[in-house]
């Protein structure tokens, strides 16, 4: 008899373990990753801007670029012309260069901007949107 007792009960904590395991199997294959697409804006009624002013920025910038010596400049003065993306969450998503005429210190400018996180995102009718960005810089 208590044999018995003792494969029924087995059983039942089998089967309940078993349910559980599907249970939490079905629980994740529901969960969804969704993608929202926002719109990116070049045209905006306010720009995105750099909390402190775009001297701090650029003062990041020169420190970082300060001391780099890995790529080839063409020129004396080379200009690097840049679009970066910054989030209506005020994070920079995407750095493009337009123009390049050196690919020196291109690391050190696109690792600082990434890494800047003081940006204010631009306004439409006074809500934050995606937008765009340009920069230009003079390397000596």
């Amino acid at each position: 008899m208590n044999k018995k007792i003792l494969l029924l009960i087995g059983s039942l904590l089998l089967t309940f373990s078993v349910s559980a395991q599907e249970q939490a199997k079905e629980s994740t294959k529901e969960k969804k990753v969704i993608v929202r697409e926002l719109p990116v804006y070049r045209d905006v009624d306010v720009m995105a801007t750099y909390r402190g002013g775009y001297d701090v920025l650029l003062k990041q910038i020169e420190k970082a670029t300060k001391n780099c010596k890995r790529g080839k400049i063409k020129s004396a003065n080379s200009t690097i012309v840049m679009d970066v993306l910054v989030t209506d969450k005020g994070k920079v998503a995407r750095i493009d260069f337009v123009k390049n005429e050196t690919d020196l210190c291109v690391n050190e400018i696109r690792s600082v901007l990434e890494k800047a996180t003081q940006w204010v995102p631009g306004r439409i009718n006074n809500k934050p949107v995606n937008s765009f960005l340009q920069f230009t810089f003079n390397l000596n």
